[in-house]
C-alpha cells in the first residue's frame, strides 16, 4: 500500500476529559496490486499486441518443379511398361493442374522438369541378370522415354515463359559396363540430347525450352533455376542415409554442389524430405511397378508417383506426391 499523493493529509488535535492533548493524522492510501506472474505478463502482451500492417510483396522468380525419377521403362514387374507410362501421364496431368492453381495466387513463369536418373531399366544392372525381366528392348525403352519428355514439355509449353529440363543418368541408364567409359555415357542423357535436337526444329513453339545434362565426366550437375540453385544427381553416388554427407564433402572440397540450395535425387524409390536452415534434400519416389524380388524378401512396396513443389530464393514450398 502507498499514500495517495493526490489527496490532503487530515490532522486533528483535541483535549481529553483528563486534560491531555491528543492528535491524529488521517491519510488516504492506495492498495498496491500484486506483481503479475511472468506467464500473465506474456498473455497480456499477446492480447494487447496490435498486428502490423502487411507490407506488399513483390512477386519473385518462383519456379514450379516436377521431379520424376526411377521410371525404369521396360521393367516388367506389376504391369510393366504400360503401367509405368500410365502412371507417368497421370502424374503430368496432376502436376499441370497444381501449376494452374498456383498461378492463380502469383505469377510463376519458370517450369523445371527434373529426371534424376534410372529413366530406363536398361540391361546392365546386376550384371545383366535382370534382362529377361524386361518387356522392351533398350532402344525401345529410350524411344519411349524421349516421348515422355515431349509429353511433359507440351503440357507446360503454352503457359510457361521458360521451361528447364534437367536429366542425369542413373545406374540403370548405363549403356555398358564391360568397359569403364564416362558418367555421361548413358541412355537417359542420350535421350535428352535427342529431344533437345528435336525441339530446335520448331523454335517458334519450343524456343523457351532448355534441355540440360551434365558434362560428360560428371554424373551430376549444379544448375540455376530462377534464384534457386539445384544439384541434380541420381543418388547411387552415396549409400542410403549418406546424401548429406556426400553434399558436405563436395562443399568442403569446393565442388559445384557447395553452392546449391537444393539436392534433388532418386535411386531409393521412396519419397524423403530433409532440411537444414539453408539446405533441402528432396528424394524422389518411384514410377516403376516395384520389385517383386524386394517384396518377396522384405514385404515392402513403394508409393508411386512424381513430386511437385515451388522454389523461391532457395526455399522449397508445397511438396506434393502426384
Amino acid at each position: 500500500m502507498r499514500i495517495d499523493p493526490t489527496r490532503p493529509v487530515r490532522i486533528s488535535r483535541w483535549q481529553a476529559f483528563n486534560g491531555d492533548w491528543l492528535a491524529s493524522n488521517r491519510f488516504y492510501v492506495i492498495a498496491e496490486e500484486a506483481e503479475p506472474s511472468p506467464a500473465a505478463s506474456l498473455v497480456d502482451l499477446i492480447a494487447t499486441r496490435r498486428g502490423q500492417p502487411r507490407s506488399s510483396v513483390e512477386p519473385g522468380p518462383a519456379a514450379f518443379n516436377f521431379q520424376a525419377s526411377d521410371l525404369q521403362i521396360g521393367k516388367i514387374d506389376n504391369g510393366g511398361s504400360e503401367r509405368i507410362i500410365a502412371r507417368y501421364l497421370e502424374a503430368v496431368e496432376r502436376a499441370h493442374d497444381l501449376y494452374q492453381r498456383a498461378r492463380r495466387n502469383e505469377p510463376i513463369d519458370i517450369v523445371h522438369l527434373l529426371y534424376p536418373g534410372d529413366c530406363v531399366e536398361g540391361n546392365q544392372s546386376q550384371s545383366g541378370r535382370t534382362m529377361w525381366r524386361t518387356d522392351l528392348t533398350v532402344t525401345e525403352q529410350v524411344e519411349v522415354f524421349q516421348h515422355l519428355i515431349y509429353v511433359a514439355v507440351d503440357a507446360f509449353a503454352a503457359d510457361a515463359a521458360s521451361i528447364l529440363v534437367d536429366v542425369v543418368n542413373g545406374n540403370h541408364d548405363e549403356s555398358q559396363r564391360f568397359q569403364t567409359t564416362r558418367p555421361g555415357d548413358g541412355w537417359a542423357t542420350h535421350a535428352a540430347r535427342s529431344v533437345a535436337q528435336g525441339l530446335t526444329r520448331n523454335v517458334d513453339a519450343y524456343g523457351h525450352v532448355e534441355i540440360r545434362t551434365p558434362e560428360p565426366e560428371r554424373g551430376y550437375m549444379t544448375v540455376p533455376v530462377g534464384d534457386t540453385t539445384f544439384v541434380v544427381a541420381h543418388g547411387h553416388q552415396w549409400r542410403r542415409g549418406k546424401a548429406m554427407d556426400w553434399w558436405s564433402d563436395q562443399t568442403f572440397h569446393g565442388q559445384g554442389p557447395g553452392g546449391a540450395d537444393v539436392l534433388a535425387h532418386g535411386h531409393y524409390h521412396t519419397y524423403e524430405l530433409e532440411t537444414t536452415r539453408t539446405r533441402t534434400r528432396i528424394q524422389s519416389s518411384t514410377l516403376d511397378g516395384g520389385s517383386n524380388y524386394y517384396r518377396e524378401r522384405h514385404g515392402s512396396e513403394s508409393r508411386r508417383g512424381a513430386l511437385t513443389y515451388l522454389t523461391r530464393a532457395g526455399d522449397v514450398q508445397g511438396v506434393s506426391l502426384v
